[in-house]
């Protein structure tokens, strides 16, 4: 289906079902990985890409008549998932370090909170959280991870040819994930209407659908293969 210049693979049920068809065979495929063959960082990606990604349109499409905020961040978050498969799928020693981020996030967590610790704070949370994150530095050398920042979407967006798409769209979701002035000065149906909302569940059908067209060309490959 086209709607405007967005191509959607079939219908929102449609969609959603494809999802949920596509996490279970990835489930089944991460299940059956050998660890003496080593970790398929790829799939192990794309697997909880396309769970998160199925999680967000769920949230989506069932809670439409939310603020709209809530559907912005859940367009915006689905564009970015969409992104992160793309460049995985087009770079797959990528993977690894996506992967490798998830320590990199807690790390990141952790230092902050030990930032904000006062005097009083028990010398045993903080000695337990101090061990946790070495711990996890030593975990990703021993598996030779490497620990870096999250990449960034405008990046995404350049490396996957998505830059005009990023630089259009993300104006807009800009101002409202934060609290811009458009939100905070506007009178409700100036911000939120059915022209900006129904701009937002397009955009979210749009990218969940390519990105089970993504991942369904990935699982073809794999069977092929």
């Amino acid at each position: 289906m086209n709607i405007g210049e967005k191509k959607i693979y079939g219908s929102t049920e449609d969609v959603k079902a494809k999802l949920h068809e596509a996490v279970l065979q990835l489930n089944v495929k991460v299940s059956t990985l050998n660890e003496k063959e080593g970790l398929d960082f790829v799939l192990i990606s794309m697997r909880n890409l396309t769970n998160y990604t199925l999680i967000l349109f769920e949230r989506l499409i069932s809670n439409q008549q939310s603020p709209i905020e809530f559907c912005a961040i859940s367009a915006r978050n689905l564009f970015e998932c969409y992104l992160l498969i793309a460049f995985i799928l087009s770079n797959p020693t990528k993977a690894k370090e996506f992967t490798g981020q998830k320590a990199s996030d807690e790390l990141e967590i952790s230092e902050g909170f030990l930032s904000i610790t006062k005097p009083g704070t028990q010398d045993v949370a903080i000695k337990s959280i101090q061990a946790r994150m070495s711990s996890l530095k030593t975990l990703m050398s021993q598996h030779e991870i490497p620990i870096k920042k999250h990449w960034t979407v405008s990046n995404l967006a350049k490396q996957t040819n998505n830059k005009v798409e990023y630089e259009a769209f993300f104006k807009l979701y800009s101002k409202y994930i934060h609290p811009s002035s458009w939100i905070v000065n506007s009178f409700p149906l100036e911000y939120d209407n059915p022209v900006f909302r129904n701009i937002f569940l397009l955009q979210g059908q749009h990218y969940a659908s390519c990105t089970q067209k993504l991942v369904s060309n990935y699982l073809g490959d794999q069977t092929i293969n």
